[in-house]
């Protein structure tokens, strides 16, 4: 009897050790899912916030990227600006530095041959013209050269170019004083005068009258033509004679113009038509 006693005794013993092991188990169990429970909004609101710091951070260095890109672009904006001007005044430098005036016409009026030489004998009407290579002025002076080419002799100023470029209100362009005409066997002291130094050149007149910086130039032409430094206080680059040339035909209408670097170029024009004679 006392064996059977001890051995419930033991089974009881297991019992209870199997159901106090079994209620820790729960025990620990639920608290587990209890803690589970109560932590799982937080560890969700934690992730939420690694998200929203690596997004964050994301955001920081898209805005410092787009930053730097914006001074990027706004430094090439900048630069390209700038070359924008620069072409600007370059193709501004250059359309002045191409520009021509016209200055002067010659119409031959008469073209015969001298029978005691058998030279050509040619009579012009000279005459300066505005842009438009209307007449300036009423003056028209005719001349009988000997020879069929014809040397229109002038005095010549040249400015440096920075002054053009810059269109410089004395200096904006080359400017010349017609002096003398003559044919080809003539000499040039045996030519004809056309303007006198000192004297306003028509095509340059400023209202009316020469500026003070011209009159200085034609003044003291040939001294500064021999003094390189004086020339250059006044911006001169060279100054000195010209004497174009042409062979004309009776009838042919010849234009003078001037390249504001002091270039010429004599050519033959088509007569004026009928209207813009008898305006003239």
């Amino acid at each position: 009897m006392g064996r059977i006693n001890e051995t419930v005794h033991t089974f009881n013993s297991f019992v209870r050790t199997v159901l106090f092991a079994v209620l820790v188990a729960g025990a620990g169990l639920a608290g587990w899912k209890a803690y589970s429970i109560y932590n799982e909004p937080q560890q969700k609101l934690d992730q939420k916030q690694r998200e929203l710091d690596s997004m964050a951070t994301k955001l920081r260095q898209t805005a410092a990227d787009l930053d730097a890109s914006r001074r990027q672009i706004d430094s090439l904006s900048a630069e390209i600006q700038k070359k924008n001007e620069a072409i600007a005044r370059l193709e501004t430098a250059n359309h002045l530095l191409k520009l021509r005036h016209r200055i002067a016409r010659l119409k031959v009026t008469e073209q015969t041959t001298d029978p005691a030489t058998g030279r050509s004998r040619t009579e012009i009407e000279f005459y300066e013209v505005n842009e438009e290579g209307a007449p300036v002025g009423e003056r028209r002076q005719r001349f009988t050269l000997d020879g069929d080419r014809v040397y229109v002799e002038c005095l010549l100023a040249k400015f440096d170019d920075k002054y053009i470029e810059a269109n410089d209100l004395d200096r904006r362009t080359a400017i010349c004083l017609f002096q003398r005409i003559f044919g080809e066997h003539q000499q040039p002291h045996e030519g004809f005068a056309i303007d006198q130094v000192g004297s306003a050149p028509t095509s340059y007149a400023r209202g009316g009258e020469m500026s003070e910086f011209e009159k200085r130039i034609w003044q003291d032409f040939w001294t500064l033509a021999n003094d390189p430094a004086k020339a250059s206080e006044l911006g001169i680059r060279a100054v000195h004679a010209d004497a174009p040339s042409m062979q004309v035909e009776k009838g042919g209408v010849y234009e003078l113009e001037l390249r504001t670097t002091g270039d010429f170029t004599f050519r033959r024009v088509a007569e004026p038509s009928a209207t813009a004679a008898e305006q003239s």
